[in-house]
């Protein structure tokens, strides 16, 4: 009986196994993920599945499963070496995003006005601590990672989990573009203004304000990255 139940639990034990495989798979996953909604990689750039999992010090199992993911999500592509990349956008899609973007954002900021509390307030200010700091040290990285956490720490007060899925699917394609924009200081100097403004309009509770200032932002960010695109085409 002893022998047997010896048997047992290592047949169960076993079991395991793929559970903790699949829990590395989604951390590797999650932080890909957020990093190309932060901005951390530019547009065109390729992952390869080795020097993924050699930056994160895993097997490539986890990472090839992370990437294909993404690929499902229209945050990376095949380009043309079979090696899957960040997408390129050409204008067009570029202002649709935006479109959408001010939409959702704009709805999901008027559905977490009700939420915002002033811990939430103290973190978005000191957000923006962060991307004043990071500015002007030219950390762009800690910048758009600042960035990306302002936003979401008010999305996530939307409590849609559904609305939240689509907006983060249209940060993922628009992360990449935001490295674009950090490298410009007139850019960057009136995207401060803004997120100011937006800490404000959530400080006093206006919810008109806030909207405003996010489909502001949003704006402003098109509107540069419009100019950089019709520059590179010339």
């Amino acid at each position: 009986m002893a022998n047997r139940a010896v048997a047992d639990w290592s047949s169960d034990s076993g079991g395991l196994e793929p559970i903790a495989r699949a829990t590395l798979q989604e951390q590797v996953y999650q932080q890909l993920r957020t990093r190309i909604m932060s901005g951390f990689f530019q547009p065109g750039q390729p992952l390869s599945t080795r020097s993924v999992a050699e930056a994160a010090g895993v097997s490539v199992m986890p990472v090839r499963d992370a990437l294909r993911r993404l690929e499902v999500e229209n945050a990376l592509v095949v380009g043309n070496n079979r090696t899957l990349q960040v997408p390129i956008l050409d204008g067009d899609t570029l202002q649709e995003i935006s479109a959408m973007r001010i939409a959702l954002e704009g709805l999901a900021v008027e559905r977490a006005m009700p939420s915002i509390n002033t811990d939430d307030v103290a973190v978005l200010r000191h957000l923006c601590g962060v991307m004043n700091d990071s500015i002007l040290s030219g950390d762009i990285d800690k910048y758009l990672e600042a960035n990306w956490a302002f936003h979401n720490r008010i999305y996530a007060r939307s409590s849609s989990e559904i609305m939240i899925s689509v907006i983060e699917s249209l940060w993922l394609r628009m992360g990449p573009y935001f490295r674009l924009t950090a490298q410009d200081k007139n850019h960057l100097d009136n995207a401060m203004k803004i997120h100011h403004d937006i800490v404000e309009a959530m400080r006093t509770g206006d919810c008109a304000a806030a909207r405003s200032a996010v489909v502001a932002d949003i704006e402003a960010a098109a509107g540069d990255l419009s100019q950089w695109l019709a520059q590179q085409a010339g």
